[in-house]
């Protein structure tokens, strides 16, 4: 932690893992190690070793490097790509659709919908009535178009330039991309339906897989959150209706627009 600039809090990788590592008592206040972790054997099943695999390919590119922005974005990129197609990510996503209610015939919003690979799932497994993935990135939104030409996508900084009036909008892994996560909260608030309009929340956060926190960070994410910032800031826009889970493998929960 230290070699990777531990005292700089700023740096949203380096308080991903500050804060995950701090939460289960490995580091001290200061960064030091209080307890030692061992390093696990390669698991048999497949969605566990695609798991540890993840972690291994993600030492290569290099925690210090990313901690002092000396990464290759492109190589991060394309990582976090990988990441979305993989099994144990895609089962993971898909039981969270399902405990939170998700059906056929919505109206869906996605923020930060990047290169598309959530709107290609939900079009597997569902058949919603309209589909918009709207990203600050026009490149994103243009592999996003080819990967899943059966939704729509366009290129926005904020939810507030869109139009129209949504069932429900999806955040997987989308809080930490939010430059001002109250201001965009309320852009997506006014998008959707009132009242009953469904905000899904899949947010990894503080408590929840350090290694995948620091991942996500390392990719480019703007915030990080312990479980209760995350419910907290979220419960200043909208009404919750049901939290599925606290922190393992994520804060899941359902909020209603009231």
């Amino acid at each position: 932690m230290r070699e990777a600039g531990a005292a700089n809090l700023k740096n949203p990788f380096v308080k991903a893992l500050y804060t995950a590592l701090r939460a289960r008592g490995i580091i001290d206040d200061e960064g030091r190690v209080k307890k030692e972790v061992s390093r696990p054997e390669m698991p048999k099943g497949l969605y566990a070793r695609e798991w540890v695999e993840m972690h291994k390919n993600f030492d290569e590119i290099g925690a210090v490097k990313v901690a002092k922005d000396e990464a290759d974005r492109n190589a991060l990129d394309l990582f976090y790509s990988d990441i979305q197609i993989q099994g144990w990510h895609r089962i993971m996503v898909k039981a969270f659709l399902k405990a939170a209610g998700f059906t056929d015939g919505l109206r869906v919003l996605e923020p930060y919908s990047r290169e598309g690979h959530l709107a290609v799932l939900i079009h597997d497994e569902y058949k919603p009535a309209a589909y918009l993935g709207y990203d600050p990135n026009p490149d994103y939104v243009q592999v996003a178009k080819s990967m899943a030409p059966t939704a729509q996508f366009t290129a926005a900084p904020t939810a507030c330039h869109l139009t129209g009036t949504y069932d429900v909008a999806i955040l997987v892994e989308k809080m930490q991309w939010m430059a001002d996560p109250l201001y965009e909260l309320e852009c997506i608030k006014k998008l959707l339906k009132r009242p009953g309009g469904l905000l899904l929340v899949a947010q990894p956060v503080a408590e929840s897989m350090p290694g995948y926190l620091a991942i996500l960070s390392a990719i480019g994410a703007r915030q990080v959150y312990t479980w209760r910032e995350a419910e907290n800031i979220l419960k200043m826009r909208f009404k919750l209706a049901k939290r599925l889970i606290r922190t393992l493998p994520f804060y899941g929960a359902v909020f209603e627009n009231p």
